[in-house]
């Protein structure tokens, strides 16, 4: 078993040799590894028009320091189209219950740490696989799996997700809405506690793609990119599209950007 998702590392490397800053000499893009993390350094900073903010939020970037190597480098197959990548690099750690990736500048040089360690410890392998199977976001089931035994807080959820805390108090009414969350206290002071006697074991699902995407919206009463994946085993960029032609279809109806997107049933919906 890989100690990281393989676009993830891979990404990180792909992006380092395609937008360093080749004007600086005697450096070169420097791979460490730890025990317990992956470092990539790439020489200069970010282009000017390239936010660390943004990228750390999952907002593409299309900016490129190198065009030409970019360029290539896309058209041999072995990067992503501009902006795609960073996005997807969280998502994959995200959906392995894993940290998500640190994104940082320092002493002029970008670096990439990605880290081994699961958000969880637990003596039961089959939590993750029952939670993996419930109608939540992906943001929620990190939840109920890298603080499940203990008591959190509204913070605590920010942290885990890298989510601002009027996201982190939505998403965790949901969960204490459909019972898999308990609330006690009320206000800044609100505790939370996961309830695993709410959960049933998972059981492997033979069904029809489509009918597994069907029984998703009809239990959530939305999907996301991670859903479709699961039910069509095909990677992100596929899902994305297909995705989007069902809402140019009117199938489905797209709320919110970037990880935050969801798709709700439209006037076509569900597709034939």
């Amino acid at each position: 078993m890989p100690e990281y998702p393989t676009f993830a590392w891979q990404e990180a490397l792909v992006n380092a040799v395609a937008h360093r800053d080749y004007g600086i000499q005697g450096q070169a893009v420097e791979v460490w590894l730890y025990d317990d993390r992956f470092e990539v350094w790439s020489p200069g900073g970010l282009p000017p028009e390239v936010s660390i903010d943004d990228l750390r939020a999952g907002v593409p970037a299309h900016a490129s320091r190198n065009p030409r190597i970019a360029r290539a480098l896309t058209d041999l197959g072995v990067m992503r189209d501009q902006g795609e990548g960073i996005p997807r690099m969280f998502e994959e750690m995200e959906s392995s219950f894993l940290r998500l990736p640190t994104l940082d500048v320092v002493a002029g040089r970008f670096r990439v740490v990605l880290q081994n360690d699961p958000i969880f410890r637990l003596d039961d392998p089959k939590w993750p696989q029952s939670v993996r199977a419930l109608p939540i976001s992906l943001t929620q089931k990190r939840a109920m799996v890298g603080l499940v035994d203990r008591e959190f807080s509204n913070a605590d959820y920010g942290e885990l997700n890298a989510v601002d805390r009027d996201t982190a108090y939505r998403e965790l009414n949901a969960l204490v809405e459909r019972g898999l969350v308990q609330a006690t206290g009320s206000g800044a002071g609100t505790s939370y506690r996961v309830v695993r006697e709410a959960v049933s074991p998972s059981a492997p699902n033979t069904a029809p793609p489509m009918e597994r995407l069907v029984a998703r919206m009809t239990e959530a009463g939305f999907i996301t990119n991670t859903d479709y994946r699961d039910a069509f085993d095909v990677d992100r960029k596929t899902a994305k599209a297909a995705l989007a032609s069902w809402v140019g279809e009117g199938v489905l109806v797209r709320e919110g950007n970037r990880r935050w997107a969801r798709y709700r049933p439209g006037d076509r919906w569900p597709p034939v």
